[in-house]
């Protein structure tokens, strides 16, 4: 025994080891005898996440016994250090060769690679590119949305006549309408052949990308992103290999490109989840087991969660996006600018989203630990429960007859549904919070831009979670810029009591968070309460009181009222609604309500009198 191990085991004896017994004890102790399952958190993934974890949970996870850089690369297959690309994405409308400018600007400025989004590849200047940019020295990325148009031939065409080795090229095309619309034409389903063999001299250059993206940006659980992407990826190897492919060439050529969300480590085990059912994919072909290291994975940070209101507080959302993406392993990244979801981004912008990798790999050094979440009792178990749960989902999508079938069928897409608005209601009801947009609002948030126009623009983006809330914001923007004015809200609480308090804040942080002015009232009757706000210009009054025999009295009270304001009760009135509706109430707040509902209700209000 080494005195490095003598000097362990006496430190340790000095210990008593705790059981999960012990630890469930003590818990219980200092809860106060609350049942601990209160505490478990149930996911959209269909995973209960327990309040604690121990030894005794992964006990049996063989995953704890692997060290990185070995099958089946759970914890991935860098074994120096946890290097990744620093990728920034830019966006090529119109003239291609401003855009390439900037992308040599931003090499020159920290980013490690530039990946290129060509609505119209047709366009893009190829010469011009080589003569600002070394394709043998930076990584080059380039997605087509729509169409392959022989991009990639005009591509190494250009290589060869400017003497560019295709050898040492480094990047991806990105060119996936599998995911996009679940399925492949018969000229598509060739293109990408004509792809991959291309790519063939280029090692480091990937021909076939999976975009998990898609489904991840339209509310997709971790679970369904995962099952779904490997689930397209098998798709396509049996095209390709139908088509005259070998395995081994599909499967050396293959990226995942995956987003990054805030649910921060269900994102890290999302990646060494999706590493470890890779290798059973490869396995499944008979393939060479060093294959699976061959898979590359490319995040951006989610364009579900970012937000309209409040954009700066995305500069905190991509930063732990991010560190979650490095941390699990990726090989590339992606940050997003914070203005991204409401205009064109600017060089500011731009400029913090690229130092965010580089804060994480040059100040945090998150670069020189690979894998850091190795032996968390927690995050081994979760990524063990995650890879379990996204293989019985891609088990049941192969026995629907594969991806193609299974998105023909509407299977995908309205499981996807079915979890994106359970999303929505969370978010509605106040269960999800998005700071800044139905939480803790900034009140001099000023609004640089054109709502209407906005909403209106093909390019804004209706899929993500701040959407309906953004919507009805942008809705009483356009109320203060018709009438020079916010419209007002009054809560007026009625007597002292906690429960009136706590409705009456989370009632005036609601209508906060819908762009209302907004003011707290404290009143000792109703009759104080409604001599007062009988002649206040208010379009809503929110009533926050515990009597039921109060709160009778208020709504007739105010019937004569000259404005006719919306009445809402701070409260649930439960078997009472309709008698307090005939008492002159238009709707109720608390929560968990559904806050759409009532801004909708408002909002049809406030237009009618502004048409009046």
């Amino acid at each position: 025994m080494t005195d490095e191990n003598k000097h362990t085991q006496k430190l340790f004896s000095e210990f008593t080891p705790a059981t999960a017994a012990d630890w469930e004890e003590r818990a219980r102790k200092d809860l106060r005898d609350t049942p601990l399952e209160q505490l478990t958190w149930h996911t959209y993934e269909g995973i209960d996440v327990k309040p604690y974890y121990t030894k005794e949970d992964v006990q049996q996870l063989p995953a704890l016994q692997q060290k990185p850089g070995t099958y089946p690369y759970l914890r991935g297959s860098k074994t120096d250090a946890n290097t990744w690309q620093n990728i920034q994405e830019i966006k090529v409308d119109g003239d291609s060769n401003a855009a390439i400018d900037k992308a040599a600007d931003a090499l020159s400025r920290g980013a490690d690679g530039v990946h290129f989004i060509l609505p119209h590849p047709d366009h893009f200047d190829i010469v011009y590119l080589l003569g600002k940019i070394d394709l043998n020295k930076h990584f080059v990325a380039y997605t087509l949305p729509n169409k392959l148009d022989h991009f990639p031939n005009r591509l190494y065409s250009k290589l060869a006549a400017n003497q560019v080795s295709p050898q040492k090229l480094r990047g991806f095309i990105k060119y996936d309408p599998m995911t996009a619309k679940g399925e492949l034409s018969r000229e598509e389903n060739k293109a990408i052949v004509e792809v991959l063999n291309l790519a063939k001299e280029s090692p480091e250059f990937y021909g076939i990308t999976i975009s998990g993206t898609n489904f991840s940006s339209i509310g997709a659980s971790a679970t369904q992103e995962i099952a779904y992407t490997l689930s397209a990826a098998v798709a396509y190897m049996h095209r390709l290999t139908n088509a005259g492919e070998s395995a081994e060439s599909v499967l050396q050529d293959m990226q995942f490109h995956m987003a990054a969300g805030t649910n921060y480590f269900f994102e890290i085990a999302k990646l060494r989840a999706m590493r470890l059912l890779w290798a059973a994919v490869v396995d499944a072909y008979m393939a060479p087991p060093s294959l699976a290291a061959r898979l590359r994975i490319h995040s951006s940070t989610s364009s579900w969660y970012q937000t309209t209101l409040d954009p700066y507080v995305n500069m905190l959302r991509v930063t732990t996006e991010a560190m979650s993406a490095v941390i699990a392993g990726a090989d590339s990244l992606t940050v997003s600018p914070f203005d991204s979801t409401f205009r064109s981004s600017e060089e500011f912008s731009e400029r913090i989203a690229r130092n965010v990798s580089i804060i994480l790999k040059e100040e945090a050094y998150l670069d020189k630990a690979i894998d850091p979440a190795a032996g968390s009792y927690y995050l081994e178990s979760l990524t063990n429960q995650l890879a379990t749960k996204a293989w019985e989902l891609f088990q049941e999508v192969e026995a629907k007859g594969g991806f193609e079938a299974a998105y023909e069928s509407g299977f995908i897409l309205g499981s996807i549904t079915e979890v994106s608005r359970r999303k929505f209601r969370d978010i509605a009801t106040g269960r999800m919070v998005l700071v800044g947009t139905n939480k803790y609002p900034n009140p001099k948030e000023k609004i640089d831009f054109d709502p209407e126009e906005l909403i209106q623009s093909h390019e804004f983006d209706t899929t993500r979670a701040a959407y309906p809330t953004e919507v009805m914001r942008m809705a009483t923007e356009l109320h203060l810029r018709k009438r020079l004015r916010r419209p007002k809200v009054i809560v007026a609480v009625i007597g002292d009591a906690e429960k009136r308090q706590v409705n009456a804040s989370f009632a005036k942080e609601f209508f906060s968070c819908a762009g209302f002015d907004t003011e707290m009232q404290q009143y000792n009757s109703v009759e104080e309460a409604s001599d007062k706000l009988q002649s206040t210009a208010a379009e809503v009054l929110v009533v926050a009181s515990s009597e039921a025999a109060y709160i009778r009295e208020f709504g007739p009270r105010l019937r004569s009222h000259h404005a006719k304001p919306t009445m809402i009760l701070a409260d649930n009135p439960q078997h009472m609604k309709d008698e307090m509706i005939a008492n002159g109430y238009d709707e109720f707040i608390f929560e968990d309500c559904d806050m759409k509902s009532i801004l909708d209700l408002v909002h049809r209000k406030l237009h009618g009198n502004n048409g009046q």
